[in-house]
């Protein structure tokens, strides 16, 4: 809140996608290319890895193949939405195709390839998974190979790419209590403050955060976050007021916006985009506390 504050004080102051070259990605003559291959989407298993469950959770896809025949898929991975630079994915396994496969991919497996312990595993992050593709005739295509525009085509289904998200179902059992603050984009606390969730159920917290009175704070009210209680997805669907501000904003309400709002028990962290409204928008700022 405090940025707010400085800033009203300044301002009072199809053709070729449907081929593959044989040299990779040299693109020639019409005639000196050959039929290329993708895998289209047969089914999507299940996208969710459980870190209080890392020794046996995996994420999977159903794939079939199209085009030049297939002997195997080569599945890469990285941290965070697709990155079609090579260079940053990381080998997991290679699966043999055929017909209808199943690729599956552990957690361990996946840490593995990262070169991390599954535990280093970041709770609310997405993995994107590669499928390359080892052609009989011993061609290589890939996401990063394949044309974005060709990738698109909703008619294709492919299934180049695809990816898992790291969760942990809530258990509210001994959940509230004192948090310290680890980023606090609204600026009413510093790292290493203390504030309070002063209750959990199976499937809500509740946060006395804001406002806080050492910049003018009054009448804080309760926000309950609702949380569901098999991911740890969190979500403040309707604006709560929390309270106001001495001389700024006398009812400030807040609701969550985005999807990386997240409640864990395993890690015991929450993380929540908020967008604070009043008087005026005054914006979205993310706040990340971690029980003590």
């Amino acid at each position: 809140m405090r940025k707010i504050f400085v800033s009203l004080a300044f301002i009072a102051t199809l053709t070729t996608t449907l081929f593959s070259c044989k040299k990779v990605e040299t693109y020639g003559s019409f005639e000196s290319m050959d039929v290329g291959a993708y895998v289209t989407l047969v089914s999507k298993g299940n996208s969710i890895l459980d870190y209080g469950n890392l020794a046996t959770t995996s994420a999977d896809i159903t794939v079939r193949e199209f085009g030049s025949p297939i002997t195997s898929v080569i599945i890469y991975a990285t941290e965070g939405a697709a990155n079609l630079n090579r260079t940053a994915w990381k080998k997991v396994k290679e699966v043999p195709l055929s017909g209808d496969t199943k690729l599956v991919v552990t957690a361990t497996e996946l840490a593995a390839g990262l070169g991390i312990a599954p535990t280093a595993l970041k709770t609310g992050t997405q993995y994107t998974f590669y499928n390359q593709l080892v052609l009989k005739d011993g061609r290589i295509i890939d996401p990063a190979n394949t044309n974005s525009a060709f990738q698109g085509i909703t008619n294709y289904n492919m299934a180049m790419t695809w990816n898992a998200i790291v969760v942990c179902p809530f258990n509210s059992t001994g959940f509230a209590g004192n948090f310290q603050v680890l980023e606090d984009g609204w600026a009413d606390w510093s790292a290493g403050d203390v504030v309070q969730v002063s209750a959990a159920t199976a499937t809500s917290v509740t946060l006395l955060v804001y406002p806080n009175p050492a910049f003018g704070g009054f009448n804080q009210q309760p926000v309950t976050v609702t949380v569901n209680a098999a991911t740890g997805a969190a979500s403040i669907a309707t604006a709560q007021s929390y309270g106001g501000y001495a001389g700024f904003d006398n009812d400030i309400k807040v609701k969550t916006v985005g999807t990386n709002n997240w409640v864990f028990s395993c890690t015991g962290t929450i993380t929540l985009k908020l967008n604070h409204t009043g008087a005026a928008n005054w914006g979205d700022y993310t706040l990340r506390l971690k029980k003590l």
